[in-house]
């Protein structure tokens, strides 16, 4: 018994779909194995341009984002910061973006779920008005039937006061550069714990625990419930500290929490965060039955 093997690949959703066929029961016509061959040839030519897209894509944006901070002013640095997302949102609606590396974008964070359905892209850009960065993004989400789903995130800018408070969405995002993404909720309900750092301002610093789910059409959505030492019900967890200091937060598999170091200040300046730093102890923040739980003082010797 002979078998004809042929591998057919679907460049649109990356999908592999093999195909057998047994001679002693499926005689193949040439026609049909000339209509087989063709297919295959479309596909690994539009795999291939889209490589090409990708690469010569690259090379357009890393240009425009070395422009943007060579720029001296900030109104430069914002319109071409804007054109840079431009053109990097043009590239990630290709599926092989979702993959693709982008070594040349050396200055934008890439972080990819545990699962590797979700994968963040952010970058900050240096400005000279007392904020320090302005904030870009994006969310990509895979889905083996439906393909990408990019979004776009607008920095807020801080406008919103107490953002502890406030369930945010794209369209205006909190701003941070995201370092780490882990699925913590159930596969059929996914929810994503999110890592990342805020230069604030010229004083201090931030990190920010996030949550981010998706709706029905996968649009991103930053907002949970967290506890801390000091609250509850917050929609994330924003730590500020003196920019002297560098402050550990991420996700621990074998703890199954995120950790992070405890931050405290002398006594006389518990209200300012510029005396704010770590004191040798961690806390830990884990997520079960819809919220996030507070647990302090968590042994580093467990790690």
């Amino acid at each position: 018994m002979r078998l004809f093997f042929v591998h057919f690949i679907c460049s649109k959703n990356k999908k592999n779909i093999y195909l057998f066929f047994e001679k002693n029961y499926m005689p193949m016509t040439r026609k049909t194995l000339f209509i087989i061959i063709v297919m295959s040839i479309i596909g690994i030519t539009a795999r291939a341009q889209d490589s090409l897209v990708l690469k010569y894509g690259e090379e357009s944006v890393a240009a425009l984002l070395d422009k943007c901070l060579a720029s001296t002013t900030d109104d430069e640095r914002r319109e071409i910061s804007g054109k840079v997302c431009d053109e990097l949102l043009q590239l990630l609606q290709y599926d092989a973006a979702f993959n693709y590396k982008f070594e040349m974008l050396k200055n934008i964070s890439s972080a990819y779920s545990d699962d590797n359905l979700v994968r963040l892209m952010t970058f900050a850009v240096p400005l000279n008005n007392g904020k320090k960065y302005l904030y870009h993004g994006f969310v990509i989400h895979y889905d083996e039937d439906d393909g990408v789903k990019v979004t776009r995130l607008i920095d807020d800018e801080k406008k919103t006061r107490n953002p502890q408070f406030v369930d945010m969405q794209a369209g205006n995002w909190y701003g941070a550069v995201y370092y780490q993404i882990q699925q913590v909720g159930s596969r059929r309900s996914p929810v994503y714990a999110v890592c990342g750092w805020d230069g604030a301002d010229l004083f201090t610093n931030r990190k920010v625990l996030e949550q981010l789910t998706f709706d029905d059409e996968w649009n991103a959505k930053f907002g949970g419930s967290f506890a801390t030492e000091h609250s509850d019900g917050l929609h994330r967890i924003v730590f500020e500290f003196t920019e002297k200091a560098v402050m550990s937060l991420q996700y621990d598999p074998r703890l199954k929490m995120v950790v992070g170091d405890h931050l405290s200040a002398p006594a006389q300046f518990v209200h300012n965060p510029r005396y704010y730093g770590p004191d040798m102890s961690f806390d830990g923040y884990y997520y079960d039955k819809g919220k996030w739980h507070y647990e302090p003082d968590i042994d580093v010797k467990l790690w």
